[in-house]
């Protein structure tokens, strides 16, 4: 797990991230890691329903699903760096998946909330 600092979920609102104790508080990569097959599974089938409904075109979401699991097969291979900068397994995965896919990533989280995720992975 990786200690790098990141501005990438506070940017737009705050001139700089979170103090380094807030940081360690409010991460749960830690533990929610293990739920990576889930959340991965999940967002494969929020993309396939978001380009069933014309929200993505077929080529993005076949990005996506193709990405997600590029990250799935890292993880499990022991390679993915988590990190605690991105707070959670969501934002991990999302922010791997930009590197690999670029601009389509960004599009993932359309109509879904982070809660939603995390009531998803349980479920799954």
């Amino acid at each position: 797990m990786t200690d790098k600092t990141s501005n990438t979920m506070w940017g737009g609102r705050f001139a700089a991230g979170p103090d380094a104790i807030m940081e360690a508080i409010n991460a749960s990569i830690g533990f929610d890691q293990r739920m990576a097959a889930q959340d991965i599974a999940g967002s494969r089938a929020h993309a396939a329903m978001l380009a069933a409904t014309g929200i993505l075109t077929d080529t993005d979401a076949e990005a996506i699903r193709e990405g997600l699991l590029t990250v799935l097969s890292e993880i499990e291979g022991g390679t993915f760096q988590f990190s605690t900068a991105l707070e959670d397994i969501h934002m991990n995965v999302e922010s791997r998946l930009k590197e690999i896919i670029g601009e389509p990533a960004g599009r993932l989280h359309t109509g879904r909330s982070r809660n939603d995720q995390v009531a998803t992975d349980f479920k799954l």
